[in-house]
């Protein structure tokens, strides 16, 4: 087999897995999601059987494997951030009684990497593990506030010409003074308050929110919980430089 024939196996058998994490859980799902032969998703499974990256359950079907988990939990501890942040998280959480995320930058997306939940009877859709378009969350700004403005436009591109000028220059105001909003721009009554994660060069390496609903979420408090954040963040940045 040549190089290219074994990157596109690859592929195939990483595809495979992404359609089990997303709910197929019968071999013919999967073909149909993604256009594979029986007999190539089938061979593709006997060997993800044997390496136990996924699981065959009576009643249930294919499921990840404990080889998955196993990989999860090294991934964690080869990324401190996390463990570092987590004490700053909580008692940001605990300050503000919202609901607290951080995120890194994942190409084009924010990758959700802790959560903690707010004291209010808000209940966030948001999950560990999600992934989200950078443009469409107050974290995925934060992460965007250092690119080139034509990084924006790009980014910005599914949207109107009216509210691709209006984004830009909320990124301009962004970048400017170092925080962002979200102003109900993924999800209708959703608001939230996030600033950049720097490293000792400056380079930003993640974001953190402060997230609620319209109700507790005012333009006057979100203005009050920016220096909050940002302590939380300059508190972070210290532990890990």
């Amino acid at each position: 087999m040549n190089e290219d024939n074994k990157n596109r196996s690859l592929q195939k058998a990483f595809d495979v897995i992404d359609a089990i994490a997303d709910g197929d859980r019968q071999i013919k799902d999967i073909c149909k999601r993604l256009g594979f032969p029986k007999s190539t998703v089938h061979r593709i499974l006997q060997g993800l059987l044997a390496s136990r990256y996924i699981r065959d359950v009576r009643g249930i079907g294919l499921v990840l494997g404990t080889k998955v988990i196993q990989l999860g939990i090294k991934a964690q501890k080869d990324m401190p951030l996390k463990e570092l942040a987590r004490p700053y998280l909580r008692e940001l959480s605990e300050i503000t009684k919202d609901t607290v995320h951080l995120g890194i930058k994942d190409e084009d997306e924010i990758f959700y990497l802790d959560k903690f939940s707010g004291k209010r009877a808000v209940q966030l859709r948001s999950q560990v593990g999600d992934r989200l378009p950078l443009a469409s969350t107050g974290v995925g700004k934060s992460l965007m506030i250092d690119m080139p403005k034509m990084e924006w436009v790009r980014l910005f591109k599914d949207q109107t010409p009216n509210q691709v000028d209006e984004m830009l220059a909320r990124m301009n105001e962004y970048s400017e003074k170092d925080y962002s909003f979200d102003l109900e721009d993924n999800d209708e009554l959703v608001r939230c308050v996030a600033v950049p994660i720097r490293n000792k060069y400056g380079n930003i390496i993640a974001a953190i929110s402060v997230t609620s609903i319209k109700e507790y979420m005012s333009l006057e408090r979100m203005k009050e919980l920016i220096p909050i954040l940002k302590k939380c963040s300059g508190d972070i940045s210290k532990s890990i430089n």
